[in-house]
C-alpha cells in the first residue's frame, strides 16, 4: 500500500552497559522501546542534551494536549526509552529507583 507510512526505524545498538541493561530489561517486561528517526537519541521522546550539567543528559519529553511535558532526566537514551516505554503500557512510573514488576 502506497498511503501505508513508513515502518519505523530499528533502534540503536546500546552504547553503554547499562544502556544494554535496560533494552535486556524491556525484553522481560514484554515491552518494546519505540524508536525515532526524528529524535537525536534514536528514541520517541528522547533527546540528547550534551550541555546539561548532571551525568543524566538524555531528556523525556511527551506531548499531551497540545504541550510538551516533562519526564525527567536519564543517564542513558535505553533507560529514558523504557521509562517511555512503561509509561505507555500504563505501569507505575512514580519511583525510577523501584525494581520493575515481576513477569506475568
Amino acid at each position: 500500500d502506497l498511503t501505508a507510512p513508513p515502518p519505523a526505524p530499528p533502534p540503536p545498538a546500546p552504547s553503554t552497559a547499562a544502556g544494554a541493561e535496560a533494552v535486556r530489561q524491556a525484553g522481560r517486561e514484554g515491552l518494546t522501546l519505540t524508536a525515532s528517526s526524528s529524535s537525536n537519541s534514536g528514541y520517541r521522546g528522547v533527546t540528547f542534551k550534551p550541555k546539561e550539567r548532571s551525568s543524566k543528559k538524555y531528556e523525556l519529553r511527551v506531548g499531551s494536549g497540545g504541550k510538551q511535558n516533562f519526564l525527567g532526566l536519564f543517564a542513558t537514551a535505553e533507560e529514558a526509552a523504557l521509562f517511555y516505554a512503561r509509561r505507555e503500557a500504563g505501569r507505575d512510573t512514580s519511583d525510577l529507583t523501584a525494581p520493575p514488576p515481576p513477569a506475568p
